[in-house]
């Protein structure tokens, strides 16, 4: 069983200094195995600060990392999961649906884990698991202001995945939880 720590979009120091101190201090307490970076994080030293110490990790490059020297997408197994890790600047319109999926069968991933809309959500389309944690820090677009912020844990064990949505406006967390089976025609909803 692997504990996965889920986030992206940070801005950090441009957009955004800190994430929710509720996040924090939930993500200090908890034993994540890895962490898993949609990229975005504008300047890494100044991300790793805001946050408390993170597991071993998994980082691609946003629109917005120069010189991070990281892939544009990373593909990996965690628990017999195939996972396709992506920012997603390759997608017109921001997140588009078809063409993760078309992304996903080409790489040969079960679940695709991206970022760039700072908007989190959980789909599954065509027997695939979309994921994207939207902004751990509620960065905006560059329009100034914050929004919701939010990130997402998963928890994998063989055939099965547990989906946990964070979010908050900046008062009191919500959660929301999704459970998953993977099968021999794909990954099916099973909560």
């Amino acid at each position: 069983m692997k504990r996965v720590l889920v986030f992206g979009d940070t801005h950090i120091p441009t957009r955004a200094n800190a994430i929710p101190e509720k996040f924090y201090s939930h993500i200090e307490e908890a034993d994540y195995n890895l962490a898993l970076i949609t990229g975005d994080l504008v300047q890494e030293h100044a991300m790793r600060q805001s946050l408390p110490p993170l597991p071993p990790s998994h980082i691609v490059q946003g629109n917005m990392d120069f010189g991070g020297g990281y892939d544009f997408q990373k593909s990996f197994y965690i628990e017999g999961f195939s996972i396709l890790l992506l920012h997603g600047t390759q997608l017109s319109p921001r997140g588009n649906i078809s063409e993760l999926v078309e992304i996903a069968e080409h790489v040969g991933a079960e679940i695709v884990i991206h970022g760039h809309t700072h908007d989190p959500s959980i789909d599954l389309h065509q027997d695939r698991l979309l994921l994207n944690p939207g902004t751990i820090t509620g960065a905006t677009g560059g329009r100034g202001g914050r929004k919701e912020a939010s990130f997402i844990e998963l928890v994998l064990e063989r055939e099965w995945i547990s989906v946990e949505l964070l979010t908050t406006d900046w008062t009191r967390v919500k959660r929301s939880v999704f459970e998953f089976t993977k099968t021999p025609s794909g990954i099916e909803r099973t909560k």
